[in-house]
């Protein structure tokens, strides 16, 4: 009876440990989406550019890449013209690049631009606004990211999130399925617990989908459901 009852307390260690860790990550992605749509706010286009790429963190020693994919929808050539404001150590500091080209029908191309820790603001987020403007009747579009930039001697950005990404899912789903076995007779707050506990997964591997495509609006509702559920959690294991 003592091993089971070590084997629930160490399952909801891990589980809330996989919690708070994903909790993290997605507020990191959401608050550098947020910061970058505030960046520059004078200039803003018809559409969205869904192609925009971006880490979601990067090392202070290494240089990340910002990309995107621009491609002619039309039935006859057209000319590009690729605008990226990046952010130059300050918010008011602007480091601007640009690149014209032109796309035969159908035809797509990739435009990337190099950042470093240098260029971050606050000397923590490196702030992007990328827009694209092609001639009619497309829409002029427009992408925003941010990258936070941390100071660690190994890794790179990348590895540390999705080595922060596989941890948080492992304590998470493992912590939860344990807790649910290491209970054969699951009734009452049990049963409430469980399921909370399986929401609680779920939401966590929405907001972590949603926040990495760039789509934080989404990843900020996931992440408040995400804070009152863990109320209601706490709520049923104090009784």
């Amino acid at each position: 009876m003592k091993d089971n009852r070590t084997v629930r307390i160490l399952s909801l260690v891990a589980f809330s440990i996989g919690l708070l860790l994903a909790t993290i990550l997605i507020g990191i992605t959401v608050w550098g989406d947020l910061e970058a749509i505030l960046f520059d706010p004078g200039i803003q286009q018809e559409a969205k550019l869904g192609s925009l790429r971006c880490p979601v963190m990067m090392t202070s020693r290494e240089a990340a890449t910002v990309r995107a994919r621009v491609k002619n929808s039309l039935d006859r050539p057209t000319d590009v013209f690729v605008r990226a404001r990046i952010t130059q150590g300050f918010v008011t500091l602007i480091r601007e690049e640009t690149t014209q080209f032109s796309l035969a029908p159908g035809e797509s191309r990739r435009v990337e631009w190099a950042v470093g820790s240098e260029d971050a603001a606050y000397k923590r987020l490196v702030l992007v606004k990328m827009t694209v403007q092609s001639g009619y009747p497309l829409p002029n579009r427009q992408g925003t990211c941010g990258i936070l930039v941390l100071n660690t001697p190994i890794l790179t950005g990348n590895q540390l999130y999705f080595l922060g990404v596989t941890i948080s899912l492992i304590c998470a789903i493992g912590g939860g399925i344990t807790w649910f076995r290491s209970h054969p007779h699951r009734l009452g707050l049990k049963v409430q617990i469980a399921r909370l506990m399986v929401f609680l997964s779920f939401v966590v591997i929405i907001g972590l989908v949603v926040s990495l495509l760039g789509l934080w609006v989404v990843g900020l509702v996931a992440l408040i459901v995400i804070l009152l559920t863990v109320g209601v959690f706490i709520g049923y294991l104090t009784q």
